[in-house]
């Protein structure tokens, strides 16, 4: 049971203010770089965004308007198949694009400790 407080009591030490400091600065320098690349590649993603809503929204239209015009069963099906893909394909850009912009900064902020508390 000794051996177990002791080795509880050295994984503490590995967390101390001290260590994540030394840590934090250390991370800082290695992966600092980070956040530099998120800006150019947010200004993409919201001009991917743009051009995907955009393209989508033509192509949802230009299908809603053959699944009107359709007189078989067979291309209204069709029409309809295809419309849901693109729904399903603007939904998972958008959300993967929000992710990127939105929470990938804050999740790489929550791991990069700033220099200040070095």
């Amino acid at each position: 049971m000794n051996n177990f407080f002791s080795h509880l009591l050295g994984w503490a030490s590995v967390f101390s203010p001290e260590n994540l400091n030394k840590f934090g600065a250390n991370y800082e320098e290695k992966f600092g770089w980070i956040r530099n690349v998120f800006d150019p590649i947010s200004i993409v993603l919201y001009v991917i965004l743009g051009i995907v809503g955009a393209a989508g929204a033509i192509y949802a239209i230009y299908l809603g308007i053959q699944l009107a015009r359709a007189d078989e069963q067979g291309k209204r099906d069709e029409a309809k198949k295809h419309l849901i893909t693109v729904l399903i394909a603007i939904a998972v850009t958008v959300v993967l694009i929000v992710f990127f912009n939105e929470l990938m900064p804050l999740i790489v902020e929550a791991f990069a400790l700033p220099k200040a508390a070095a």
